[in-house]
């Protein structure tokens, strides 16, 4: 699935909800991964624990990049971006999803820098 950004995300946009977007940008282009990669291991978690489970793999990526997931800063979230699509393309995400993705977090980042 393709995630897009709104002009309402990008409205009062500042490092935290920017934060919030890097979710949910990794949650709809990595659900079916998850999805898959769950169901191989015998389970089929519900849409809650998919949403913790990205979560757990954004907060662990800041953790990767020297970052800390409840205090942001525009830099890491880069970074952490960079990292998330280099764990996609391993998962075996197709290139056109993640630069779709990564395209539409650097419409985020242009506007969080004009804040």
């Amino acid at each position: 699935m393709r995630w897009n950004v709104t002009d309402e995300d990008l409205r009062d946009l500042n490092v935290a909800k920017a934060r919030d977007l890097v979710v949910e940008c990794f949650m709809e282009a990595q659900k079916e991964t998850f999805m898959r990669l769950s169901q191989q291991l015998g389970d089929t978690p519900s849409d809650i624990q998919l949403r913790e489970g990205v979560v757990g793999k954004v907060r662990h990526t800041f953790e990767e990049v020297g970052g800390n997931y409840d205090e942001p800063s525009s830099e890491i979230l880069e970074k952490v971006v960079g990292r998330l699509a280099k764990a996609a393309a391993s998962l075996g995400t197709p290139e056109d999803i993640i630069e779709h993705h990564k395209s539409e977090l650097s419409k985020v980042f242009s506007k969080l820098k004009e804040s």
